[in-house]
């Protein structure tokens, strides 16, 4: 947590001081994953060297080299790669992106050959029961925390539409023809990785089960075979918000563009992915040295075209071409110096990028939320605000900060976990039996705690629960004291930006001291004039702290 607040420190450092070259070296060396050839580095180490004058934004780790598979080049065997993992943390000043393709099958680079964990191929897992999937991917989840892995380029969205495919069907990459299988397990996996911080890459955009070629050896076309199907998996997990991070393919559709492949496709990426299917995460390239791009790109073009279609990420393997991260870097600054691409493209990756990170940093720590909690919580939408809903589902709309007014994180969980509420709260037992909760808690540390979806509607703030987000800060000491941490308020900052990002539909940032000042706006809904307690948190000097954080968000306070 420490290495992430830190990264958004050196963030805003960055934008004070533009356009200073070394600052816009950082800010392009923050959207770059790259290869290495070594498993194991010391402080000479040109890896090394890389992370620490560009802030690297990740590494991608292989077990075997492409052209010579008999020759070690990450990964070894569990001791060697926790090793390596742990020195590539400790070299860089923020946190870093460290990242396999482990699909399980013929594409995994943690094989049981070194060591680690059999997984099943994707066509394989397709044919389990359920509790069977959740727990092979439960144990490889494990298996990569424990490693140090944070990023995995899975799961794989293609569906397996055609039999000739040497690169998805054949290799049995997919879970199958059917979209909603396909998203279903998909969604398996990306729910067992997050629970152990894992960021989870769904691939490739828009769709590369159709093909008949192999991006790594040139141009596919997908123009004849590809079909709107093939965006279902993404239309499901997206509804259902489980995309942080997708890779786009190499692959040309005369359908979606008739110039570019999707890679470099801004009708892809930007009315496509982001404006049509309402994608807000991080898109990142596949591997850009694929001969799909560069036998018909130069590298200012390919990189001029990929961060200006939309991508935030550029992967550069250096599995299939060795290419110095100072070359790639030096070529894209001088492009923005030349005004061939926008530094407000290069400042909203950097930003979506940091929100990646944020949600990386979550921690699942759920409180209870059965079926009784659900239905006390229709009643309690049905009582104090006439509406009479299927499920419990919001829009959110505000986020309101709140302190717990106790000092003790594990003191202050429990009693947001029980689904009915203390009986020592007597002052608001009389509206509802319902226990108050809240969507996250941050510890004093800075450290964010995520208790339950922030879709779903808490007890949190009278009036405004119904479309409010409750964010909890351990502390407040017996209601009075203004006593949160520098780490709490830079925790808010990042929290507040990742869900603004995540819900554009989120137009106000309230203290819960101030949530009486909205009565007259319309999302307030309390129809008891008598349900009102008065609040002191989570203090003013906290509020114009996270305020000023996130300034250029332009939320709206109570009064507005």
């Amino acid at each position: 947590m420490k290495l992430l607040l830190t990264f958004f420190l050196l963030l805003n450092i960055t934008y004070a001081k533009l356009p200073d070259d070394t600052r816009l070296q950082k800010m392009v060396g923050r959207m770059l994953i790259v290869g290495f050839p070594s498993s194991k580095i010391d402080a000479e180490s040109q890896i090394v060297k890389d992370i620490k004058q560009y802030d690297l934004g990740g590494v991608i780790l292989f077990d075997r080299f492409y052209n010579d598979r008999t020759k070690v080049k990450n990964i070894a065997s569990p001791k060697q790669l926790k090793t390596l993992t742990q020195a590539l943390q400790k070299f860089s000043r923020k946190p870093l992106f460290i990242a396999v393709d482990q699909e399980g099958g013929r594409v995994a680079r943690l094989k049981p050959t070194y060591g680690f964990d059999t997984v099943a191929s994707a066509a394989t897992i397709a044919k389990l029961p359920q509790k069977e999937i959740d727990a092979i991917y439960t144990k490889e989840a494990k298996m990569l925390r424990e490693m140090g892995i944070n990023m995995n380029f899975a799961p794989v969205l293609d569906l397996a539409i055609e039999p000739k495919n040497k690169v998805i069907y054949q290799l049995e990459r997919s879970y199958g023809a059917d979209p909603k299988k396909v998203a279903h397990i998909a969604s398996i996996l990306i729910d067992a990785q997050r629970d152990k911080n894992i960021i989870s890459v769904a691939k490739h955009f828009p769709g590369h089960g159709s093909s008949l070629q192999d991006s790594h050896k040139g141009f596919v076309d997908i123009s004849n075979t590809w079909s709107k199907k093939e965006l279902e998996p993404y239309k499901i997990l997206l509804r259902e918000q489980k995309l942080n991070a997708i890779m786009t393919a190499h692959v040309f559709n005369k359908q979606l563009d008739s110039k570019y492949p999707a890679t470099l496709s801004r009708n892809v990426n930007q009315k496509l992915l982001r404006e049509q299917l309402g994608f807000r995460g991080v898109i990142i390239s596949d591997d850009m040295q694929m001969k799909a791009i560069t036998a018909h790109y130069s590298l200012k073009e390919a990189v001029t075209l990929a961060i200006n279609s939309g991508v935030d990420i550029l992967l550069f393997g250096n599995q299939l071409a060795n290419r110095p991260t100072k070359a790639i870097v030096d070529t894209i600054v001088s492009q923005i110096k030349a005004g061939k691409i926008p530094l407000s493209r290069i400042k909203e990756a950097n930003e979506r990028i940091a929100n990646l990170h944020t949600a990386q940093s979550i921690v699942q720590k759920p409180i209870i939320f059965k079926d009784e909690r659900k239905t006390m919580t229709k009643a309690y939408i049905k009582q104090h605000y006439g509406l009479t809903p299927k499920d419990i589902t919001i829009t959110p709309k505000m986020i309101v900060l709140h302190w717990t007014a106790v000092m003790s994180l594990d003191d202050s969980f429990n009693r947001l976990y029980p689904q009915r509420l203390l009986t020592d709260r007597k002052d608001i037992a009389a509206a509802s039996a319902l226990n108050v909760s809240a969507h996250y808690l941050i510890d004093r540390d800075g450290t964010i705690y995520q208790l339950m979806p922030d879709n779903w509607m808490a007890r949190h703030v009278i009036g405004l629960n119904y479309s409010a987000i409750g964010v909890e800060n351990v502390g407040g000491k017996n209601n009075k004291k203004e006593d949160l941490t520098q780490a709490q308020i830079r925790a808010n900052i990042a929290l507040v930006k990742y869900l603004k990002a995540k819900y554009p539909t989120i137009h106000y940032l309230i203290g819960h001291y101030e949530y009486r000042e909205m009565e007259k706006n319309p999302l307030w809904l309390e129809r008891d004039a008598g349900y009102r307690t008065t609040k002191a948190d989570p203090g003013e000097k906290f509020m114009r702290a996270v305020r000023k954080g996130v300034k250029n968000l332009n939320l709206k306070g109570a009064d507005e």
